[in-house]
């Protein structure tokens, strides 16, 4: 063999495998242009995804607008649940409590220190005092509740109830006109309370003349009672006049460690009854006791004036 054909030989061989491995090559990309990259194949899938997203849309999106605001009103709940609580229901609930001051309108200075007590007092002046007039209008200026103290027969004649008494011998216009004139030295009264009058109250005839007098000036009857057998209070229920009646004397022994003992007992009887009513003299003795005890007579009732009992009846 000549070497041109040896060469020729050679060249031939070196072909035939480049041809193959191009042929091959060609091949590959036009399977993979068409399976992967073909025309159509990315526009043709449909977003299955996104159509599963808008069949199917988050709760929140179905909700109309503002039914989340509920949610952000904790701030408008939360004083209203306060307000329900009431942390001062308890004080609310406290039993009620008058202390009534008899025999006002003759001691001017001890009358004034009672008057300048902070405390709930209710303050009753005899007719004709020297001082009646000056310290009732005082305590009309403090707003305390005035009464009458009105004087009336006691069963022991040697007691003295003072001037403008009704007595068991007087008639009807006597005790009209009597009354009258009282009541125009306390003008500004709204009740009336006896002064002595264990006689006179225990008489049916005589109190219900004087209390026909009490209901026609729109007045209320507190019977101090003065005694167990006074028909005030009663005389004066049935009559339908609004009326009241004393639970404790506070000072009938002048000692200030009794009036306080006196004290306690008055509260013990709100506690059991709801409310209660004290009756005190302008002495010495009772401003301590008053004063002193004042602190924890707060602490455990309300102090309030009388007209408050009639109110919460």
């Amino acid at each position: 063999m000549t070497k041109r054909k040896k060469v020729t030989t050679r060249n031939t061989r070196l072909i035939l495998p480049l041809l193959l491995a191009l042929l091959l090559a060609v091949t590959l990309a036009a399977t993979i242009y068409f399976v992967f990259l073909g025309p159509g194949t990315v526009t043709t899938p449909k977003p299955r995804s996104l159509t599963t997203v808008h069949k199917k849309p988050p709760p929140i999106n179905t909700e109309k607008p503002g039914t989340a605001e509920p949610v952000r009103v904790p701030a408008v709940i939360v004083p209203e649940i306060k307000r329900v609580a009431k942390p001062e229901a308890e004080t609310e609930k406290k039993p009620l409590v008058a202390i009534i001051i008899d025999d006002m309108g003759y001691r001017k200075a001890i009358g004034e220190q009672f008057l300048k007590l902070d405390m709930e007092l209710s303050f009753s002046f005899l007719p004709f005092g020297p001082h009646t007039e000056e310290l009732s209008k005082k305590a009309r200026q403090l707003g305390r509740d005035i009464l009458l103290h009105l004087p009336m027969e006691p069963n022991d004649s040697k007691w003295d109830p003072g001037p403008g008494a009704l007595m068991l011998s007087m008639d009807k216009k006597t005790i009209q006109k009597i009354f009258k004139k009282d009541l125009a030295e306390v003008p500004m009264a709204i009740g009336v309370n006896n002064h002595m009058g264990s006689r006179f109250t225990s008489n049916p005839k005589a109190m219900r003349i004087f209390l026909e007098q009490v209901r026609a000036k729109d007045l209320f009857f507190l019977d101090s009672l003065t005694t167990s057998k006074s028909v005030g209070f009663s005389t004066a229920e049935a009559m339908g006049i609004k009326t009241l009646k004393r639970d404790v004397f506070l000072d009938n022994d002048h000692d200030r460690k009794k009036i306080i003992t006196q004290l306690e007992l008055l509260i013990k009887i709100a506690e059991k009854r709801g409310r209660a009513i004290g009756i005190g003299h302008p002495g010495r003795e009772t401003l301590e006791a008053v004063t002193e005890f004042g602190n924890r007579l707060n602490s455990r009732v309300s102090l309030v004036g009388l007209h408050e009992l009639m109110t919460n009846d």
